[in-house]
């Protein structure tokens, strides 16, 4: 896969006119008209209930591979607009991926629930929750393949109640709740749009197998950078927070693309990371490639 130049994620919270000039994204607003360099757009998000596109841009969007994400009446995101074609070999991929065995999507499991626990555990240190933080350095190194003891949900549990009190449930109708999810959704879309480009079947998951789900692979891969999410959603977080998300907290769980990440010691923008992490995971699904680490940038 080439460079990618794509690194801006756009947001259209207010009534607006979207349509293609010349490579570029218009936006009108009443008297107000902005242009975006489409190359540049790596997502856009369509808040408002009110805005109008047209299929000439609509096309465009999937060509340059950037993700569109629609929102219900209530602001959560509830659609993603992906290309249909990602990759020119993308049946060749599709068949070798298919052949993968057991054993390897086992080995693989292993290697990112460990991988998901230790930034979990880094979570917690870094906001002073040390003893929770060595239980789960604890549970990572004892993952087994495939996950088969489900340290993933044992550490999820005394992960969030120490981040966001004891009575805290991922159910739960609250603000930390509404800005977890947002963020998820974000850091999904830029994962769906990088499996889309690599060529990957995304239903064909390592892990999840869920028949009505078509992004499968990508909910596997999501997995090791749901704690950069965590990390935001928990510094936004207070007492006086409403349900609702404001547009400042949607920006700040946007601008997660562009945290620092490290995959093997290289650091990276979060966005960079999750594409070198996807083609990571394609040669280790494909070919004898050792899957990266992603941790966080000290």
């Amino acid at each position: 896969m080439g460079y990618d130049e794509a690194f801006r994620s756009v947001l259209v919270s207010s009534p607006a006119k979207l349509s293609l000039q010349a490579k570029h994204l218009v936006l009108a607003q009443e008297d107000k008209q902005a242009k975006i360099f489409l190359k540049d757009i790596h997502s856009l998000i369509l808040e408002s209930q009110q805005i109008t596109i047209t299929s000439a841009l609509l096309s465009a969007l999937c060509a340059h591979n950037i993700i569109v994400l629609t929102c219900d009446d209530t602001h959560h995101i509830n659609g993603i607009l992906h290309p249909y074609f990602g990759h020119f070999q993308q049946a060749k991929v599709a068949r070798e991926q298919m052949r993968v065995t057991k054993q390897k999507r086992s080995i693989l499991w292993q290697a990112i629930i460990k991988n998901k626990i230790t930034n979990q555990a880094y979570v917690l240190a870094a906001h002073k929750k040390h003893k929770v933080a060595k239980e789960l350095l604890a549970l990572a190194s004892g993952v087994t393949l495939g996950d088969s003891r489900n340290f993933e949900a044992v550490a999820a549990a005394a992960y969030f109640k120490a981040l966001f009190g004891d009575n805290f449930t991922r159910e739960q109708l609250c603000f930390a709740n509404s800005a977890l999810n947002y963020g998820y959704a974000i850091v999904r879309a830029c994962i769906v749009r990088n499996v889309c480009i690599s060529g990957l079947v995304p239903w064909l998951g390592i892990k999840h197998d869920n028949m009505y789900n078509s992004f499968n692979l990508c909910d596997d891969v999501i997995e090791v950078f749901r704690p950069w999410v965590d990390m935001r959603a928990l510094e936004l977080n207070s007492p006086a927070k409403d349900l609702a998300l404001e547009q400042g907290d949607k920006r700040e769980l946007i601008a997660i693309l562009q945290a620092k990440a490290c995959i093997d010691e290289q650091t990276y923008p979060l966005s960079r990371a999750i594409s070198r992490y996807v083609q990571s995971i394609k040669g280790a699904l494909l070919g004898e490639q050792r899957l990266a680490k992603v941790s966080f940038a000290l």
